[in-house]
């Protein structure tokens, strides 16, 4: 049975897509920055995190990196300190996934697959999220260069960007009727629940 540690896995996309490969057959080792019961902690920005997880974890064959992190503020009032916590996250956290995970897969002479979670704001920012953007635009270009890289090997790298999706990290977004309208509004299809 192939092995696959999905991060993020205690809520929103991470929590539905380690329960979809369990449903796919896939034996799933979820991590989390707050885990719930029988779950690895993993912040993503913590490079000794991911060895730890990793080693934990077992041979995996895939990873899927879920983590994220979001708040809002304008550009003129964002802090330093908001804004590299916003890029550790996602940009430090894909790349030490990656990189931890390729590694291993190249030492044991295996392939493997990675897929980590960008979105549609890495080209199409909205207002109050400046470093929101910045990152998701990063995990792209590090997506797109690590799969040139390591596609020779066989370790196959993508991204998946979504677009507004119902979880616990955009319910604030989304509960405003404003900023659900302004959301809804660029999603081709509607709001379809």
């Amino acid at each position: 049975m192939a092995r696959v540690l999905v991060t993020g896995a205690a809520s929103g996309i991470g929590a539905a897509t380690a329960t979809l490969l369990e449903e796919d057959g896939w034996e799933v080792v979820r991590a989390d920055l707050k885990p719930d019961r029988g779950m690895l902690e993993l912040d993503t920005a913590d490079e000794t995190g991911w060895d730890r997880a990793l080693d934990a974890a077992g041979g995996v064959d895939a990873l899927v990196n879920c983590a994220g992190h979001r708040d809002r503020a304008p550009l003129v009032e964002l802090t330093v300190e908001s804004f590299d916590r916003m890029l550790a996250v996602h940009v430090r956290g894909t790349f030490l996934g990656i990189r931890g995970c390729a590694r291993r897969w190249l030492s044991d002479g295996r392939r493997g697959s990675v897929v980590a979670i960008s979105s549609v704001n890495a080209t199409h920012a909205v207002p109050g999220q400046p470093h929101y953007a910045a990152a998701k635009a990063g995990v792209s270009g590090l997506v797109r260069a690590a799969a040139v890289e390591l596609a020779p090997a066989g370790i196959r790298v993508n991204a998946i960007a979504p677009g507004v999706i119902e979880t616990p990290m955009t319910a604030e977004r989304l509960g405003d009727p404003a900023m659900r309208r302004e959301g809804l509004a660029r999603v081709p299809t509607g709001d379809h629940r």
